[in-house]
């Protein structure tokens, strides 16, 4: 072995980095280490100074860390030598002894193990990908302070309440929590049963907004939460309820713990800082799909990209919409205050952007009014139509078309005047162009862009290789689910109706959110719902969503994921991509139209890998460990309980939405409670002088006059002397030169006017009804 080792270099196991470690980076030794002998080879020593241990990855491994460093490292516990006042929650000894774990899911996975942990000290932003367990990870620290807080409430918030539904059917059927201290609430329950359920309950799911009016009615005291858990926590940024209802219980409670989840918690580095700053964020666990410890858990993705460019009917529409708008375009051209003449080019954001440059510029602050209104109109106009022109180009010819209906009907009902409007819908080219596509309607198997040919033929290969409807009618449906993204209503019932073709091969169900549209009603949270339980039970297999389909809902395995257009929201993007791969391989189909909406694709994925990078260094953030107070006592150490947890029968019933049917106990229509007003820790009540306010004596002045004998006579003032009173000589001197007499050359004592000699100047005195004339 001494003979193998002899020709490698005295050099050979220095520092390969070239500079010089500093005394902070040096690996630390432990001091029990044996020291070996100078007589064995050199490469058989212990560790030498400037060696540094690297990772895979080439980083420097664990390392001592410097003073500074240290300093800002994040660990589970809260800090010892932070002096906090002790929390006003009601504690149970016995359960603080130890935090439970369930594992009725079977593996334990580290990552959940570890943010859990933490959270349960912390206020933490807790960002994973779609699909990687962010519900129980809620559940549990749910359960937790179910336990350590025995008479505390609990409050989960959610935008929509089919999240809500998700949320507590986990706590309902995974960490066991009793359904008798639980309700679900949202702005369709009576404020009646709202105050009654608040007195009896502990556990509540409810919308943001329910909960800000509930805790400004004063029907929910603020002093009794303890936990606040925020789902979809990129949306607490501006005025949205969530900063409300945080904001709010910080002016009554300063002991409550927050839990902030979300995908990725925004799409800049400002916006993650915005959430920290409302949310009161002490640390973060943010995971990506590169992040080690949740690589075990997802599946690969396969991305296939497809470009399309316009079809002949598409390109023949837009030639007849570019002659009908262009005698109108031309007018903001003449006046300088669009820059594009190709009406095709016409976006919301371009016309709303020029149209204030313009109002802005030298040329449309001198513009008359006259001018100024007829350029308004027309931005206002083109505005309108701009949305129609995008569906044309990227979405299809037949959601076009029921805009363009709308836009017609408008102007000929009155409902939309305006000459210019009416120039358009006149013209011999837009009325050519809606006979043409009113024809191609009729026609039962048009496809109104290439995409949907595509679309189409993507889907239905992909239920044909998995097996769909090879054992005929009667065979079980498949496992294998399809999710079709697009961003309008119109396009997805479009889709719907292309895909229904080869029904019951594929059997399409359009997803979309409550609020309705001219030509479609929207759908409830009960009615979403049931279409979600539909898809999971397969009596539907392809899902065709808007934006509702993208956060939050848990809608099963889904192995195809089409998205037919693209957004330049990274946020966005994220979403529809991770409802696939969570337990087997998933494959993800872009439709992308050559140009603008293949740049805003790619300008999306760029923005996803800079926001992640940059999430990634926490140092870029500042945390509010302020803001995250220590609710358990400094002194109790919980220790971890891994165990099954029972669930109770009560708990095995399904979760119901119907809140309409409840109904405050013994009154069959029971009417608001009156207002209630909660008051913050030491505020002063009652009435206080005014010459007794903000001195410190005050509250020994009034335990003295509270202590002082009923019959004891009052206090007499003693006269002040008469010179105190008076103005001295040199203050009556002042009086005078700076009131009294004018800034003139000579002394002039200023004096009423004569109405003798000035008639006109002096008005008449009216009369008065308080106060007489002086």
């Amino acid at each position: 072995m001494h003979e193998e080792l002899a020709d490698i270099p005295s050099d050979a196991f220095l520092s390969s980095s070239p500079e010089k470690s500093s005394r902070d980076e040096l690996i630390e030794i432990s001091s029990s280490q044996p020291t070996l002998s100078r007589e064995q080879p050199r490469a058989w020593r212990g560790p030498q100074n400037g060696l540094k241990q690297m990772t895979i990855f080439g980083q420097p491994a664990t390392q001592r860390l410097s003073a500074s460093q240290a300093a800002k490292k994040k660990h589970a516990w809260p800090l010892k030598d932070r002096e906090e006042a002790p929390t006003h929650h009601k504690l149970d000894a016995k359960a603080m002894e130890t935090w439970v774990y369930p594992t009725n899911l079977g593996t334990i996975r580290d990552y959940q193990y570890n943010i859990v942990n933490r959270s349960l000290f912390h206020n933490t932003l807790v960002a994973l990908p779609t699909g990687l367990g962010k519900t129980f990870i809620a559940a549990t620290v749910m359960l937790n302070y179910y336990r350590w807080t025995p008479t505390s409430q609990l409050v989960f918030m959610a935008p929509t309440k089919p999240l809500i539904a998700q949320q507590l059917d986990a706590c309902y059927r995974i960490v066991g929590i009793p359904r008798c201290d639980t309700v679900l609430m949202t702005g369709e329950t009576t404020p009646a049963v709202r105050a009654e359920q608040w007195l009896e309950k502990r556990v509540f799911f409810m919308t943001p907004q329910t909960v800000i009016n509930d805790l400004k009615s004063g029907i929910s005291d603020p002093k009794k939460i303890v936990l606040v858990v925020v789902d979809e926590a990129h949306k607490a940024t501006g005025g949205y309820a969530y900063t409300e209802v945080i904001a709010f219980l910080r002016r009554f409670n300063s002991s409550f713990r927050v839990l902030a989840l979300t995908a990725t918690p925004g799409s800049k580095v400002e916006a993650v800082q915005a959430v920290i700053d409302h949310l009161g964020i002490a640390r973060t666990e943010l995971r990506t799909e590169q992040s080690l410890d949740i690589r075990p858990y997802t599946h690969e993705k396969h991305t296939d990209f497809e470009l399309f460019d316009y079809s002949d009917e598409q390109e023949l529409i837009m030639e007849h919409m570019t002659k009908a708008l262009n005698p109108v375009l031309q007018k903001l051209n003449s006046q300088n205050a669009f820059w594009s003449r190709d009406p095709m080019q016409l976006t919301a954001f371009g016309l709303t952007k020029a149209r204030t440059q313009w109002m802005q510029s030298d040329a449309g602050r001198r513009a008359p009014m006259p001018l100024k209104g007829m350029i308004n109109i027309i931005f206002t106009l083109l505005s309108q139509l701009a949305h129609g022109i995008g569906l044309l180009k990227y979405h299809g010819i037949v959601p076009f078309y029921t805009g363009m209906l709308e836009f017609q009907k408008a102007v000929d009902s009155g409902q939309s005047k305006g000459k210019n409007a009416r120039e358009i819908v006149q013209s011999s080219d837009f009325i050519q162009m809606m006979s043409r596509i009113r024809g191609w309607t009729h026609n039962p198997d048009f496809v109104g862009h290439p995409k949907l040919q595509y679309l189409r033929e993507v889907v239905l290969g992909h239920f044909l290789d998995a097996g769909e409807g090879a054992l005929g009618t009667d065979a079980p449906p498949s496992a294998t689910r399809v999710m079709v993204f697009a961003s309008f209503r119109d396009s997805c019932e479009e889709i719907c109706r292309v895909l229904k073709r080869n029904d019951p091969l594929i059997r399409p169900h359009v997803f979309v959110g409550q609020a309705g549209s001219a030509n479609s009603e929207g759908m409830t949270q009960q009615k979403q719902n049931a279409v979600v339980q539909d898809f999971k039970a397969g009596k539907f297999n392809t899902l065709v969503a808007t934006s509702i389909g993208e956060e939050g809902l848990d809608i099963g395995d889904v192995d195809l994921i089409v998205c037919y257009d693209a957004s330049s929201s990274p946020i966005r993007m994220l979403q529809r991509i991770g409802r696939t791969g969570r337990k087997r391989i998933g494959k993800v189909v872009l439709l992308l139209v050559r140009g603008k909406e293949e740049n805003d694709y790619a300008k999306a994925q760029d923005n996803y890998a800079f926001i992640q990078k940059s999430i990634a260094d926490t140092s870029k953030y500042d945390y509010r460990d302020d803001q995250s107070p220590r609710i358990l006592p400094k002194d109790v150490h919980p220790v971890v309980d891994k165990r099954v947890i029972e669930i109770p029968i009560e708990n095995s019933q399904p979760v119901d939405l119907n809140e309409r049917g409840r109904k405050a106990r013994g009154k069959a229509k029971a009417k608001r409670p009156p207002k209630k007003f909660h008051m913050p820790d030491n505020v002063r009540t009652g009435f206080v002088k005014a010459s007794k306010l903000g001195s410190d004596g005050e509250d020994e002045a009034e335990e003295s006059s509270k202590l002082r004998p009923p019959s004891s006579p009052p206090e007499i003032a003693q006269l002040p002397f008469l010179e105190d009173v008076l103005l001295t000589e040199a203050q009556q001197h002042e009086l005078e030169m700076k009131y009294a007499r004018t800034a003139g050359h000579e002394d002039m004592v200023v004096r009423i006017p004569e109405p003798g000699r000035y008639p006109g100047t002096l008005r008449e005195l009216g009369t008065t009804k308080y106060v007489r004339h002086g």
